[in-house]
């Protein structure tokens, strides 16, 4: 009797109910037979202790292990609980990849299993297969190794459990952990999970030319090599087989977080809601489901049941304002690429978007000129927003999509702009459309970009399920016609800049068009209209902080408008192929298009006109050149203009028929425009020109000063070649015989000082 009135009040305290499964939760020292009958682990928090019951049968069963901390990356890896004599040990296993390899989580261990932990079996009594361990020490004091540089210092005397919930094939543990942050002891919720691994999906195999994310965040398509990898994504499958579109057995749902006003909600959801089409070209109805909830507990948010889309917080704290922090996290079954859980986060502050929107095209439109903006625009920036994140969420990555793609002509095209967008992709970094102008009467609505032709042709390819009759051979050729579509519609390719940007195809920012100098002409002249504007939105403040801040913002458009156009000087057009595939991965830009590149950047970067760096608002707020942010960017480009990775590109250009001499034609036609006073009656009085030309001089004095480090292929990306130094050297002496004939025929100029200090600086080397 005294064990029945036991296991009565263990049921009436822990039984765990949750998306109706009901878990016992078992005492090591009870006697009930039940408990032997359950399918996954139970918990169970006695004195200060948890205890993880273990069924036989999961022994050596690969599960998901989870850490949930106040960081928005999801920390988990794939563990075995496995039985050697009286211990049980929690393994790390090597993981097998559906691609056909071992995936190196930790490479000193791919290849061997890890002992993440040890335990004591704890005695019990009358239980059979039914492992009971204490893993109060895993969860609150060990510091475990969730990535090869995740480092943690952990304060016990701050550290507690708090308390366990069992859910269907999961368990989440709350503890308030203690570490060091920032040199100060803090104490911070941090949630762990085990949970059940579904049986492995069909993965789809990873493929360079598409713009999708590996099933490890380590391996990303930085280069052309086509790793043996699968892409990640969901696991949708149509719930009837033999239509051409049907729903999905199980949709793609995402919880919108309670904290979200409610007033954003209708725009969070249709930002995600925008994909819908997407998978419909894949042949799904109603792929997607998003939903409103009155309440998320602490166990429905740290579920891996559960995608939750969360409204940053961090957004409300003072100093972070302006912040850009939205993103997503994942957790992925590494056997497949099988997307199990992935949460939005909507960090971004509505200053940064309306702040961002204003500099861009508040010329084309007026309820931008008002702040704060009225709730209808301010949410299709948020709608925009989360159809970005919502895309990283079904595994697409950051990228260029079809950059440099799109005619020039086709952007003040309503019916283009209205089917095309004017930009292909959600994904990549283009912004608002200030190519347009106010007289081309564009509706609002087509200046913010959507979901485009390149993210519907991303997610067919990633997500057509394929009939069981159909061999992987056809597959195989299926994928690879559709990959092919991209030889001609050149706004489905995908590249990724990370480590060099080396054309207009591969540029941020900015609206790009097959025409980066005309495209940028017209957004100088919206550039000038806002700038014209910045008076008038912030006449209603008290202080000059948003005026100095959005003039700020827009200098550094200018500056990003000028990179893109730097882009096309030793710059290619960019197609991804494999070797089979007939062309070139890189077509050289014409070097017509070059020249005209370089004398748009010496007109504009070099003498910029005086509404932009001298506007009349200026004299009120400045009493100081510090900080001048235009001499630091004109310094930036001149910097990239003179990079070590653009010389070999232009370099590589000499080898083909129609570009031979373009190091020294674009050395030579440089340093004059850059000295042009040395050569006519103009005056080099202004400053900043002034120390543009001595850093010009500093930069390719140091080139040449620089000694030989390695011999090593791979180790020279920042040198510069021999045969470069040799066009610098010759271009130095150039300028030194320019500035002393200079200096002959002008002794009493008011610059004389000035180049007698250039002159000082060449016969450092010279």
């Amino acid at each position: 009797m005294k064990n029945i009135a036991l296991i009565c009040l263990l049921i009436g305290l822990n039984i765990k109910l949750s998306f109706g499964n009901i878990q016992t939760i078992i005492d090591p020292s009870s006697t009930s037979e039940q408990a032997a009958k359950q399918p996954f682990l139970t918990t169970l928090m006695k004195n200060g202790d948890l205890f993880l019951n273990i069924p036989h049968q999961l022994l050596d069963t690969p599960m998901l292990f989870v850490r949930y901390d106040q960081s928005m990356e999801r920390k988990f890896m794939q563990v075995e609980w496995s039985l050697h004599k009286d211990k049980i040990l929690l393994k790390v296993p090597p993981i097998h990849s559906s691609a056909g390899n071992i995936l190196p989580l930790k490479p000193n261990l791919a290849l061997s299993e890890n002992i993440l932990s040890i335990f004591p079996v704890e005695p019990q009594k009358n239980y059979k297969d039914i492992y009971t361990v204490n893993i109060t020490n895993l969860v609150l004091n060990q510091v475990i190794e969730w990535t090869s540089d995740f480092t943690e210092s952990i304060v016990p005397q701050i550290s507690m459990l708090m308390d366990v919930k069992g859910l269907e094939n999961e368990v989440i543990i709350k503890t308030q952990r203690g570490i060091i942050l920032n040199q100060s002891k803090v104490s911070i919720p941090v949630f762990f999970g085990f949970c059940a691994l579904p049986k492995p999906m069909e993965s789809r195999r990873y493929d360079y030319r598409m713009g999708f994310f590996t099933e490890l965040a380590t391996v990303k398509n930085f280069d052309t090599n086509n790793r043996i990898a699968n892409i990640t994504r969901w696991r949708l499958q149509k719930k009837n087989k033999d239509q051409l579109i049907s729903v999905p057995i199980k949709p793609i749902t995402f919880l919108m977080s309670p904290e979200i006003p409610k007033k954003w909600r209708p725009y969070i959801k249709a930002g995600i809601e925008e994909w819908l089409p997407a998978f419909k070209a894949a042949g799904f109805n109603n792929a997607i489901v998003v939903k409103e909830v009155e309440s998320l507990d602490n166990w429905a948010l740290h579920s891996i049941s559960n995608s939750v889309v969360h409204w940053g917080q961090k957004r409300y704290l003072r100093g972070f304002e302006d912040s850009r922090g939205s993103t997503i996290s994942k957790i992925i079954d590494h056997r497949s690429g099988e997307i199990l859980k992935a949460d939005i986060h909507l960090g971004s502050s509505l200053k940064s978007l309306t702040d961002n929107y204003f500099i861009r095209v508040g010329p084309m439109d007026k309820r931008s000129q008002k702040f704060p903006f009225p709730d209808d625009l301010l949410g299709s920036l948020i709608q925009e927003l989360t159809a970005h994140e919502a895309g990283h969420a079904v595994g697409i990555m950051d990228g260029n999509f079809g950059e440099y793609s799109y005619p020039f002509e086709k952007m003040n095209d309503v019916k283009w702009l209205d089917t095309m967008g004017y930009t292909p992709s959600v994904m990549n970094y283009t912004r608002y459309n200030n190519i347009v102008q106010p007289e081309d009467s564009i509706s609002p609505s087509l200046l913010i970009k959507k979901v485009g032709p390149a993210d519907i042709y991303n997610i067919e390819w990633a997500y057509t399920e394929f009939s069981k009759s159909i061999s992987e051979n056809e597959k195989e050729e299926t994928l690879e016609g559709m990959v092919r579509l991209q030889d001609s519609i050149p706004w489905y390719r995908y590249n990724n800049t990370l480590f060099e940007i080396i054309g207009p195809a591969a540029s941020n920012e900015v609206v790009e068009t097959k025409d980066p100098v005309r495209s940028t002409n017209m957004a100088l002249k919206n550039i000038k209209r806002v700038i014209a504007l910045l008076p008038i939105v912030c006449s209603d403040q008290k202080d000059n902080a948003r005026l100095e801040r959005l003039y700020k913002k827009t200098l550094k458009l200018w500056w990003n408008h000028m990179k893109h156009v730097l882009t096309l000087i030793g710059g290619y057009d960019i197609h991804y192929k494999s070797i089979n595939q007939p062309g070139k991965l890189y077509t050289p830009i014409n070097w017509k298009i070059q020249e005209e590149a370089l004398d748009f950047l010496l007109e504009n970067v070099f003498d910029p006109p005086h509404w932009l760096t001298e506007p009349e608002f200026e004299v009120r707020t400045m009493y100081s050149t510090y900080p001048d942010y235009v001499v630091s960017y004109q310094q930036q480009l001149l910097i990239d203009m003179l990079d070590a990775a653009r010389f070999k590109r232009l370099n590589y250009l000499e080898t083909l028929s129609d570009h031979k001499g373009s190091v020294r034609d674009y050395l030579t036609k440089l340093q004059t425009g850059l000295f042009k006073e040395l050569s006519g009656n103009v005056v080099a009085k202004n400053r900043r020109k002034q120390e543009i030309q001595k850093t010009y001089i500093d930069m390719l004095v140091m080139v040449l000063e620089k000694k030989r480090m390695t011999f090593d292929a791979e180790s020279k990306y920042f040198d510069y070649p021999d045969y470069i130094k040799g066009h610098i050297m010759e271009q130095l002496l150039i300028l030194k015989a320019e500035i002393v004939g200079w200096l002959n025929n002008n002794k009493d100029a008011p610059t004389v000082g000035h180049w007698e200090f250039c002159l000082k600086k060449l016969n450092t080397l010279l």
